[in-house]
């Protein structure tokens, strides 16, 4: 907790580090219990990382460092984001049978502020985190090693030479 001198409360938090497990007070405009239970209810919402994080207080950059450094905060970030997405998913599906069926948009969907341009958006943002298919957005492939660039060459080399083998002979010109 914090200490009477400094006039701010705090909480304690487990911090998972290289070392292992630390427990750890938090003054202050920091990190609480209270600010990530409110960021994790407002990506399971959305989706919208960069809104969730400023719903807590914090710039997403913050929230994506947290999130590298604390891997049980990533599992409930997930988690999160899963139950998100499939809001989204499931109020598009009704949002388009309405539509074909004539019926005005329910204001109480669980994405009234987002168009459905802006929800499939979103879904394309998160599809490979959640449905763990392909990359995420914008990370690059990792870097191969030069064995691994050889050996790729090598067995391009191996394919093109096989492929000239297997070409019928040139007939010669009878001129």
């Amino acid at each position: 907790m914090g200490s009477a001198s400094d006039g701010r409360s705090g909480s304690t938090r487990v911090k998972h580090g290289k070392d292992g497990p630390q427990v750890v007070t938090i003054t202050g405009h920091r990190w609480t219990d209270e600010a990530e239970a409110k960021f994790l209810d407002h990506l399971a919402a959305s989706c919208n990382v960069t809104a969730a994080a400023a719903a807590c207080g914090f710039s997403k950059e913050a929230i994506y460092r947290r999130r590298s450094a604390d891997p049980v905060f990533a599992e409930r970030w997930q988690a999160a984001l899963a139950q998100g997405y499939a809001r989204i998913e499931m109020a598009l599906v009704g949002r388009a049978a309405d539509a074909m069926e004539g019926l005005v948009p329910d204001p109480d969907t669980p994405i009234p502020e987002m168009t459905v341009r802006d929800a499939i958006a979103v879904l394309g943002l998160h599809r490979a985190s959640v449905k763990g298919e392909g990359r995420r957005p914008g990370w690059r492939a990792r870097p191969r090693s030069l064995d691994q660039v050889r050996e790729s060459i090598l067995t391009k080399l191996e394919a093109i030479e096989a492929a000239r083998r297997a070409l019928p002979a040139p007939v010669p010109d009878e001129a």
